[in-house]
C-alpha cells in the first residue's frame, strides 16, 4: 500500500531548488527519476492526453518546476511532496500551454533526461485517479532496486541479489520457490537462503 512507501526526501527537494547547492544536478535528476512516469501518467490518464502532448506537458512541468523557483517555496509542514505535485499537475493541465512556446522534444533547454518516456505507457486497467500514485510506487521500487544491485555487486554478492530478485521481485508462476527449492538451485544451504533473503528484505526496506 502507498503508506508503506517512504515520503521524498525533503532535502534533495531543498537541493534541487537551490542551484547554488553543492547537490543541485544529483538532486535535480533523483526527483525526477521518482516522478517523471508518475507525472506522463496523470497527464496521460487523469486528464486524457494523447501520447505525444503527455510527453512535451511531462518535460514542460519539470522545466517550470525547476527553474521558476516552485522547489524553493515548499515546506515539510505543508504536506507531503508527492500532494503538491498531483495539484500543480492539475492546474497545469488546465492552463495547457499550448499557443505560449512549448517546449518541444529535441528542441529548447531540458531540464531534466527522461527520454525513457518513448518506451513508457501506463496501464489502461488502473484508475486514472489512482495513476499517479501507481507509478510513483513502482519508481521507488525500481529506484530502490538499482542502489540495492550496485551494493550487492560492489560487495561481490551477486548471487544474493539474484537470489532476491527471483523469490520476491520476479518469482514466475508456476515454479517452485520454496526454500529448499532455491537451495538446491543456487547451491546453498536453506539457512544461508533464508539468512540471505531476511537481508536483503531489510536492506531493500
Amino acid at each position: 500500500g502507498e503508506s508503506r512507501f517512504p515520503s521524498t526526501c525533503w532535502t534533495a527537494i531543498r537541493d534541487a531548488g537551490d542551484p547554488a547547492a553543492s547537490g543541485y544536478r544529483e538532486s535535480l535528476e533523483r526527483l525526477a527519476a521518482t516522478y517523471w512516469r508518475p507525472v506522463y501518467a496523470h497527464f496521460r490518464r487523469r486528464w486524457a492526453k494523447s501520447s505525444e502532448d503527455a510527453k512535451d506537458l511531462t518535460q514542460e512541468f519539470f522545466a517550470a518546476l525547476c527553474e521558476k523557483g516552485f522547489l524553493a517555496t515548499i515546506e515539510p509542514g505543508l504536506g507531503r511532496f508527492r500532494a503538491y505535485v498531483k495539484a500543480a499537475l492539475d492546474n497545469f493541465a488546465r492552463l495547457d500551454h499550448r499557443g505560449r512556446g512549448r517546449l518541444k522534444r529535441g528542441g529548447g533547454r531540458k531540464a531534466i533526461p527522461i527520454d525513457d518516456l518513448r518506451e513508457f505507457e501506463p496501464s489502461a486497467s488502473v484508475p486514472p485517479e489512482q495513476a499517479f500514485d501507481r507509478e510513483w510506487s513502482r519508481s521507488v521500487l525500481d529506484q530502490a532496486l538499482r542502489e540495492m544491485e550496485g551494493i550487492y555487486r560492489a560487495a561481490g554478492l551477486e548471487k544474493a541479489y539474484r537470489l532476491f530478485v527471483l523469490k520476491h521481485i520476479e518469482a514466475p508462476d508456476g515454479e517452485d520457490l520454496s526454500y529448499e527449492a532455491l537451495a538446491k538451485r543456487y547451491g546453498l544451504k536453506v539457512t544461508d537462503v533464508t539468512n540471505w533473503l531476511h537481508r536483503a528484505r531489510r536492506k531493500l526496506q
